[in-house]
């Protein structure tokens, strides 16, 4: 079957969203942005990064990780 005789039946099937498939999708949700985990209480910084520990601040990211050298 070419492209022209599958477009031709989709819009057959579906005559009134030309080229595409009608789908209801639900909106997104406002979720609030992600703060580093380190401390208590919480360092609370952005931006941070996900790391195996949590959500981790430049400052407070794990060593083996870290780009800082060693004094």
């Amino acid at each position: 079957m070419t492209r022209d005789k599958v477009a031709q039946k989709i819009a057959e099937r579906f005559p009134d969203v030309p080229g595409q498939l009608a789908v209801d999708v639900p909106a997104g949700e406002d979720k609030p942005p992600n703060v580093c985990d380190y401390g208590n209480p919480r360092c609370g910084a952005v931006p941070v990064r996900f790391y195996p520990n949590g959500w981790k601040c430049d400052e407070h990211q794990p060593a083996r990780t870290s780009r800082r050298t060693a004094p």
